[in-house]
């Protein structure tokens, strides 16, 4: 059943890229498409703006609602078994209860990280929890990092925990572009932490949990080999795969994409931008079909 559900997303990917085009980098000005048969089952439904999907150690699908639910899809029935609501998470548009990742050591160490909004004092706001799971609940909150700007768009937010303990963060610039440009902002970045909120020794710049900025809104988070790859969504134009790289600027507000149009050469080479591996512009069919 995990080979399948891994395929299928892998089948989903497949049909989504056939429905897009370069944007800036195309030298074609013709369109093609592919239409790639798969097949779909459903395994529960009536379920609100779900998030993150994990795989559990347990052979559950873990799962985040927007809205504040986590729980636990049996993948081979359907069923689905409430872990835990958040009572503090406001979901206003994109935002609300968003990332999640388990603790690699899950078993010795039952710990699940969230990443949601909520009001502050008035004040929308993004922050990362750490519960720890008793088997039936979570208990036990500890926030790791607080005071992230949310928005009703642009909030990020993956988790992701790499092989030597470091939490990643991806945040959107939550309405604020300027803000992707300023290493004091933790908007429009890759955060790392340690997994009990403190900053590694080895991040770019002393007691920052800045890892790279310049990001507009990346929504994706994965290691491959001990790489760290992000998807990010563009504005009407450029949607975005980049390797992350540490103390590296992704160029966002002023570059969309590759540095290949005026204005953005200069600013490209001034300010050390990393391009991204591939760039891409949705097409209309694909919005249509509501593929993206």
């Amino acid at each position: 059943m995990k080979t399948s559900l891994i395929f299928l997303v892998f089948a989903l990917f497949i049909a989504c890229t056939a429905c897009k085009k370069s944007a800036k980098n195309s030298v074609s000005t013709s369109e093609t498409t592919q239409d790639i048969a798969f097949d779909i089952q459903i395994l529960t439904q009536n379920l609100t703006f779900p998030w993150e999907l994990l795989w559990g150690p347990d052979n559950l699908i873990w799962m985040t609602e927007r809205g504040g639910k986590i729980s636990r899809v049996n993948p081979d029935n359907g069923t689905i078994n409430m872990v835990f609501t958040i009572p503090d998470v406001k979901s206003i548009g994109e935002g609300g209860l968003l990332g999640m990742v388990l603790h690699p050591s899950f078993t010795l160490n039952p710990h699940v990280f969230v990443a949601y909004n909520y009001d502050k004092a008035g004040t929308y706001t993004e922050k990362i929890v750490r519960y720890t799971y008793n088997g039936r609940s979570l208990v036990n909150p500890l926030i790791i990092l607080d005071n992230i700007p949310a928005s009703s768009i642009h909030n990020g937010c993956r988790l992701l925990i790499s092989s030597d303990l470091k939490l990643f963060i991806s945040t959107g610039d939550a309405s604020n572009q300027a803000s992707a440009q300023n290493i004091n902002s933790l908007s429009g970045k890759i955060l790392r932490l340690n997994l009990d909120g403190s900053i590694p020794s080895d991040n770019p710049i002393n007691s920052n949990p800045v890892w790279s900025f310049g990001h507009r809104n990346p929504q994706g988070l994965v290691f491959v080999k001990e790489s760290l790859f992000s998807s990010e969504h563009g504005s009407n134009i450029d949607d975005e795969i980049n390797l992350i790289l540490k103390n590296r600027n992704f160029g966002w507000p002023t570059v969309n994409g590759f540095c290949n149009e005026s204005g953005e050469q200069s600013f490209c080479t001034t300010n050390n931008v990393a391009v991204p591996l591939k760039s891409w512009t949705p097409n209309a069919r694909c919005i249509r079909n509501g593929l993206l």
